[in-house]
C-alpha cells in the first residue's frame, strides 16, 4: 500500500499521539509506503516553525525521520482537479505523483472528495480500520 500522509497527521502525531502516531510507526516499520513531496515537507517545516515555534534542531530531527521512510517524489506544479481549499492541491499532486492508493487525512476539505482520480482519501480512523495489519 502507498499512502500520504497529511501534515495535519503527522503534526496530530508527534504533539498528541494516538492513532494518528500509530499510523506513522507503521509506515515508519515498513508496513506500508509512505509518499511525500518537497512542497508538502516545506509546509510542515513552517507550520512546526511558526505555529509551534518548534527549534531549528527538532525540526531537522523530524525531517530526518520522515525522510527515513517516506519515499520524497516531484509533483507536478499544476494538477486539475476541484477543491475548496487550493493548498490542499499540493496533497493531491503528491498522491498522484506518488501512485499513492490513498491519502491519510484530517482536512475535512480532502475528506468531503472521498476519493480523486481513484485515490481515497481517508481519515486516520479509516485508515486504520481498513488496513489488514492493524491488530
Amino acid at each position: 500500500m502507498r499512502a500520504v500522509i497529511d501534515t495535519n497527521v503527522l503534526i496530530s502525531a508527534l504533539f498528541w499521539g494516538g492513532a494518528p502516531r500509530r499510523v506513522v510507526d507503521l509506515a515508519a516499520n515498513g508496513r506500508f509506503q509512505a509518499i511525500t513531496s518537497p512542497d508538502m515537507l516545506a509546509e510542515l517545516e513552517d507550520v512546526l516553525a511558526g505555529d509551534f515555534a518548534v527549534p531549528q534542531e527538532r525540526l531537522d530531527s523530524v525531517l530526518r525521520d520522515i525522510l527515513s521512510y517516506a519515499e520524497v517524489v516531484v509533483a507536478e506544479a499544476e494538477v486539475d482537479v476541484e477543491v475548496r481549499d487550493a493548498a490542499d492541491v499540493k496533497v493531491i499532486a503528491c498522491a498522484l505523483a506518488g501512485r499513492a492508493d490513498c491519502i491519510v487525512t484530517g482536512d475535512m476539505d480532502l475528506l468531503d472528495l472521498g476519493s480523486v482520480r481513484g485515490i481515497h482519501v481517508l481519515s486516520v480512523r479509516q485508515f486504520v480500520d481498513r488496513c489488514p495489519w492493524w491488530a
